[in-house]
């Protein structure tokens, strides 16, 4: 995610410079930040270890979606947001990556 994402989506306040001032050290990250960034490795680690458990029980074809944009993922799944594309992608590129699941 870029800065100004991080800034608007995690921090919720839009203000790039104080994301670029906890990424360099210079300031404290706030508590609701660190809570919502553990949130969000924690969302990832499920979801990573459910789509696991799935391959491990498959037979045949090991394909899964990706998404260019969010616009596309939304068609999919109305009810997901912006941080919820995002580590839907994290998660299928780490799958990819590691030749566990092929993409379309």
């Amino acid at each position: 995610m870029t800065i100004d994402e991080c800034a608007t989506w995690i921090a919720q306040t839009g203000d790039s410079e104080s994301w670029r001032q906890w990424e360099n050290g210079k300031c404290a990250i706030p508590d609701r930040v660190v809570e919502q960034l553990l949130a969000m490795r924690q969302q990832r680690k499920k979801h990573l270890h459910a789509i696991i458990e799935k391959i491990n029980n498959r037979i045949g074809n090991n394909t899964m979606r990706f998404f260019p944009d969010l616009t596309a993922f939304q068609r999919v799944y109305p009810d997901g947001n912006f941080i919820d594309w995002k580590i839907y992608q994290s998660v299928a590129a780490e799958l990819y990556a590691h030749d566990l699941e092929r993409l379309c």
